[in-house]
């Protein structure tokens, strides 16, 4: 009963600063993070949220994200995806590299020694994927060039984490190179199933046309859901993967439903999602942040904010000469792909289990990840206002 009381808790208030924050006309996302960060003021906190609490919490969190990826395969037209996939390869690699090397020479400068530095830029590097389509589902934005080009670039990010990661927790376990040496073959293996279960679903989804109802057709769509996350969280490439996967596969075998079936599959996925599972996600964030942190080491977290936006907004105005996306437009690119997650938390966490990052270090990352998670859903409300055909809107 008490974990039931605590989730209840936190779907109220998400859902109470979700209405009040968009009648307002600012993100309702802003919202729900600020439920979790009420909900996590250290009096309320050990009152409502128990062990019991807290990993029911992290598995209706996991489900948020996947969920979220999923639904954004599902909505995204494939042919959006390859029309910007120059541009998504691009972002993706530039976003990534340039607040890795900016990270690593920043702490090396201080005195800190190159291990400590790489995990640094580690954290800095990675992007917030759930995040950036929650934000990009309220403001109907998924299937523009530019929702599509940070949705693809998120997933070639969340590919470049999963070395980056693999990396960082050899140098902490001091491990060889045997595991990100198979890391390629199990990037390929789970093409090659997925590739497999799309042959799979072809032949079994033709017999929900005429028959079947809709309650079957959206449990095969759960197993599929549920199935590749798991399968990508198993060969160690991370279950976001799975999840954007799976919904890329079913947008084209559900041409075999029929139109009316695919849009209830459609529907419902985003009404379960939206209304259920991501205020979980969102609250997650805001309950594990300290405001306190913010004031621990206020200079050090700043430039770690700093080069944080600055690093994603520099790697993003590189690929200017090589893309047609405006300057401003690359702007909004490099505040997207700042907007930091899970993988940094990770990161930051294992490091900090390790003893390799200092307290200051890794308080100043948490701040990091709470204040760009805030701040691009106030950036992409306000660009969008002033200049609606921003996005690429049809």
């Amino acid at each position: 009963m008490h974990v039931l009381v605590s989730l209840a808790a936190i779907l109220f208030l998400a859902f109470l600063l979700n209405f009040i924050f968009k009648k307002f006309g600012f993100s309702s996302i802003i919202g729900q993070i600020l439920a979790g960060m009420i909900l996590g003021i250290p009096v309320i906190k050990a009152l409502l949220f128990g062990s019991e609490v807290l990993s029911a919490l992290d598995l209706l969190s996991t489900l948020g994200i996947v969920f979220l990826l999923f639904l954004a395969g599902l909505e995204i037209e494939l042919k959006k995806i390859k029309e910007t996939s120059k541009d998504s390869v691009l972002v993706a690699i530039g976003t990534t590299l340039v607040p890795l090397i900016l990270g690593v020479v920043f702490l090396v400068s201080l005195g800190y020694n190159l291990t400590v530095a790489i995990v640094f830029g580690g954290a800095l590097a990675v992007t917030a994927g759930g995040t950036i389509v929650g934000v990009l589902m309220e403001f109907n934005a998924c299937n523009t060039k530019l929702g599509a080009i940070f949705v693809a670039a998120g997933t070639i990010d969340d590919v470049l984490e999963v070395f980056l990661l693999s990396i960082i927790v050899m140098m902490i376990q001091g491990e060889n190179l045997t595991q990100l040496a198979l890391l390629p073959i199990e990037i390929a293996l789970f093409i090659i199933i997925s590739f497999l279960l799309f042959k799979l679903m072809a032949k079994i989804l033709p017999h929900f046309r005429l028959r079947g109802d809709s309650i079957e057709l959206f449990s095969v769509v759960m197993i599929l859901l549920i199935g590749l996350a798991a399968l990508s969280e198993l060969l160690e490439i991370g279950y976001l993967l799975g999840a954007i996967f799976a919904g890329f596969l079913l947008q084209t075998s559900l041409k075999k439903v029929g139109k009316k079936r695919e849009l209830e599959v459609i529907n419902t996925t985003r009404l379960v999602t939206m209304a259920f599972v991501v205020p979980f996600f969102f609250a997650t964030i805001g309950l594990n942040f300290d405001v306190g942190l913010i004031f621990t080491n206020p200079l050090f977290t700043a430039a770690t904010v700093i080069l944080a936006v600055g690093g994603a907004m520099l790697g993003a105005f590189l690929t200017k000469p090589f893309s047609n996306l405006t300057f401003r437009q690359l702007y909004l690119v490099g505040w997207a792909m700042s907007s930091k997650g899970s993988v940094e938390m990770v990161i930051a966490l294992l490091a900090k289990k390790y003893g390799l990052l200092p307290p200051e270090i890794f308080s100043a990352l948490v701040a990091m990840a709470i204040v760009t998670t805030l701040a691009f859903p106030f950036l992409l409300s306000r660009e969008i206002k002033k200049n609606p055909s921003i996005m690429g809107f049809e």
